[in-house]
C-alpha cells in the first residue's frame, strides 16, 4: 500500500465514532487471527508429497544425476 493510499485510510478511520472503530478492531482482530494461525499443512509448498518430490530432487542432484530443463507451466 502507498503512503497516499495508507494516509486516505486513515483520514477515513479519523472520521469514525468510537462504535465503528471499536467494529473495525474487531473485524481486524479476527482476520489477522485467521491469517496467522494458519498451518504450514495448508501450504501446498510443504505438503507431504511436495516435501519428498524435493528430497528426491536433492538426492539426484547431490548424486550427480540432475538434468536441466525449461520451466514447466502447469495450468
Amino acid at each position: 500500500m502507498s503512503d497516499v493510499a495508507f494516509n486516505a485510510v486513515l483520514n477515513d478511520v479519523d472520521s469514525f465514532s468510537y462504535n465503528q472503530c471499536v467494529m473495525l478492531l474487531s473485524r481486524l482482530t479476527q482476520v489477522l487471527r485467521n491469517w496467522t494461525s494458519k498451518d504450514d499443512s495448508e501450504d501446498l509448498f510443504y505438503s507431504k508429497s511436495n516435501i519428498e518430490h524435493l528430497e528426491r530432487g536433492i538426492k539426484a542432484l547431490n548424486e550427480g544425476k540432475g538434468v536441466e530443463h525449461e520451466l514447466i507451466e502447469v495450468d
